[in-house]
């Protein structure tokens, strides 16, 4: 009955720590699902041309176009800059970053804001910040696509309004027109890129918090541009998602089922100990070869005691007035 009780309370432990371990598979699944989720929108918002600032980036001003003749014999016309500086709202149509004017591969980034201005020679030049995605970082940091190229409306009539807009931006290697700045997107801040404006465009900041972000994604962009990762704020600290309070919990109760279930086990290997111990002694004795002449004259003995159960002692009659006999005397 003892046995029966102790491997039903194994076998309820057992299925107990199973239990606990599925909960704790179920909530890494459902973290894993959620960020893989987040990851999914982000892409698809990345390939239909949405809005790619969930990347938190953003250069300084860089020289994207300049008004007069390019390196194939066209014109850039300096209303065009004008127009798509005047025009050009995200949040109407946002110019995404295409690789060699190409939309097969889908998009490296996205263009903020356009401003156009005058150099100290009064060439004209269209001025943009990007937010630039992590493929166009890889290929720049291995020496690709290094210039821009602009995309303007073809008829010059963007949505009736008879001007010029930026649809798109090309990052190339072989840009058409000339004074592009060259994209240098690096580590070290200060430097002065750009043959004609000095602009240091490889100071990249944060310009988005987006509570969606996972907090891996947001590590590895801060460590590519050295941006210093924020302080915690106290109300973070102190906070802790349910889903890791109950992961906590449920660890910590399936590491006291363990504790009780090892603690039984060792108290089960000292019982088969013991019983072992006992069956050693027995085993000596009965190898002896005094058992074993005991055991022999066992039947013989049994034999003997059956023949003196046999005999029966008998007793004088207790009638003592049948016959008559006469005392002698001597």
């Amino acid at each position: 009955m003892s046995e029966l009780f102790s491997n039903s309370i194994f076998f309820f432990e057992n299925n107990f720590v199973d239990m606990r371990i599925r909960d704790i598979t179920e909530l890494f699944r459902n973290e894993v699902n959620a960020e893989a989720n987040f990851i999914g929108d982000t892409e698809n918002r990345s390939r239909k041309g949405g809005n790619m600032s969930a990347s938190q980036l953003a250069t300084n001003w860089i020289c994207i176009a300049t008004a007069g003749e390019t390196v194939d014999k066209r014109a850039i016309e300096e209303q065009w800059l004008l127009d798509a500086a005047e025009l050009y709202d995200p949040s109407l149509y946002t110019a995404l970053l295409w690789p060699e004017h190409s939309r097969n591969f889908g998009n490296m980034g996205e263009v903020l804001e356009l401003k156009a201005e005058r150099d100290d020679e009064g060439i004209l030049r269209l001025y943009a910040r990007l937010c630039p995605g992590i493929s166009l970082l890889q290929a720049n940091a291995n020496g690709q696509l290094l210039f821009l190229s602009p995309e303007f409306t073809p008829d010059g009539n963007f949505r009736n309004t008879g001007k010029t807009y930026l649809e798109g931006l090309a990052v190339t290697d072989s840009p058409a027109g000339v004074s592009t700045t060259r994209l240098r997107f690096s580590r070290t801040k200060g430097k002065r890129i750009g043959p004609y404006k000095p602009l240091a465009f490889d100071e990249v900041r944060e310009f988005k918090k987006e509570k969606g972000m996972s907090k891996t994604a947001k590590k590895g962009w801060r460590h590519f541009f050295s941006i210093e990762e924020p302080e915690a704020t106290a109300e973070q600290e102190t906070s802790q998602p349910d889903a890791l309070q109950a992961l906590a919990e449920a660890l910590d109760a399936i590491d006291k089922r363990v504790s009780a279930i090892e603690t039984r086990l060792g108290e089960a290997e000292e019982a088969v100990s013991d019983v072992q111990e006992d069956v050693d002694t027995v085993k000596e004795v009965v190898d002896t070869e005094d058992f074993a002449r005991l055991v022999g004259n066992l039947p013989e003995l049994v034999k003997n005691f059956s023949k003196l159960n046999s005999k029966v002692t008998q007793l004088p009659d207790k009638k003592f007035s049948k016959g008559k006999k006469g005392f002698n005397f001597l």
